[in-house]
This record gives C-alpha cells, structure tokens and sequence, in this order.
C-alpha cells in the first residue's frame, strides 16, 4: 500500500513539530516524537537513543544555541504501508538583534506508523559543515 496525502501530511507535521519543540526546549513532548526505542544521530557528533536521552537532547538545545530556529525544507517522503523516508534539508537560524544562519545540514528519517501516529524511529543529520 502506498503512502495516503494524509500520511504524507502527518510526516511534514512530525518534522514541523520537532522543529517547534526542539527551538522551545519542550523535552518530554519532543521524546513522543520518536518510538520508544528511537534515535537521533548527529552523524560524527552525537546519538541519543530513547526518549529520556532524546528529552535531555531537546532541553540542552536553547543553552547550547540560544535563538536557534530549526527550520527544514523540501521534504521528500517515499514509503510503503507503515514504514517511510524522508529526506529534507535544515537550515538553522540564530535570531535576536542580529540573526544569522548558523548551520546547515541534511536529515535523513527512517519513520513508523504507531498507534499514536507516525514517529520517528531514527532521524540522522548530517552537518554541511562546522557550526558558526
């Protein structure tokens, strides 16, 4: 079976809402955003794996990177049945008295349909370069 508009939707609003959450140090509510055993990799940096890392993650990110903006773009999703890709690309901004772009880089997610909706079960970011 191949992906509905809506489970394509509901992927862009898994990717949205990691962004939201991230950017707001919304730990517990970003670690629901992956299957209990999932991971994110920062490929050559960094892993978390399941939702107590990954909710530590998402606290540390506006002590890290005040002002940072997650935002991702041209989301690219193939899958079949309950099992999806997505591909997009991040550009993550700082903003404030003078906003500048600080990184950018490419996700590649591997995501699952769960009985609370699609998550992620692994999402790896591959940085474009060292952080400004």
């Amino acid at each position: 079976m191949t992906l509905s508009t809506d489970d394509i939707v509901e992927i862009q609003q898994l990717a949205a809402a990691y962004c939201h959450l991230i950017d707001s140090a919304q730990g517990e509510r970003f670690a629901q955003l992956f299957t209990p055993d999932g991971v994110f990799e920062i490929v050559d940096l960094s892993t978390a794996t399941g939702h107590e890392e990954l909710a530590a993650n998402a606290e540390m990110f506006t002590q890290f990177m005040p002002g940072g903006r997650h935002i991702v773009q041209n989301q690219w999703i193939e899958g079949d049945g309950d099992t999806a890709t997505m591909r997009c690309y991040l550009s993550n901004v700082r903003v404030g008295e003078r906003p500048e772009a600080i990184q950018t880089g490419r996700y590649v997610d591997d995501v699952v349909r769960t009985a609370e909706g699609w998550r992620f079960a692994r999402r790896t970011l591959t940085l474009d370069g060292p952080l400004v």
